[in-house]
């Protein structure tokens, strides 16, 4: 394979990773993270980003609680919320989206190893 074959290669190999990632933030900025507290009794609900989109409070959690004890709850399950959205994206960004194998920085480093061959910075 000559080297404008190889660049090319590469060149659609980077091309299909930015296209499967660019989907797959698509994909998870669209979801919702929920975190709970007080038997369930409450319910957060977070986007992707962790802005706060739903909050439920069962009756059941509104009359056992005072004020104070009910708030701490809901900072509770508002945590637990975000905390859920944020393994998500560490998730998503560590394993990379299906199809590529997660290794964009592998591809560039093959990229970079192709350069620096054919600049003579580095032996074959």
């Amino acid at each position: 394979m000559d080297e404008y074959e190889e660049l090319d290669r590469l060149a659609e190999q980077l091309a299909g990773a930015a296209a499967a990632y660019e989907a797959s933030v698509e994909e998870w900025s669209r979801r919702q993270f929920t975190g709970t507290a007080d038997e369930e009794g409450i319910v957060a609900t977070v986007d992707a980003m962790g802005n706060l989109v739903s909050l439920q409070i069962s009756l059941r959690s509104k009359r056992r609680h005072d004020g104070v004890t009910l708030g701490d709850a809901v900072v509770t399950a508002v945590h637990a919320a975000e905390q859920a959205a944020a393994e998500a994206q560490e998730t998503m960004m560590r394993s990379g989206p299906a199809g590529i194998g997660g290794d964009l920085g592998g591809l560039l480093a093959d990229a970079q190893r192709s350069f620096e061959r054919r600049g003579g910075l580095q032996p074959d």
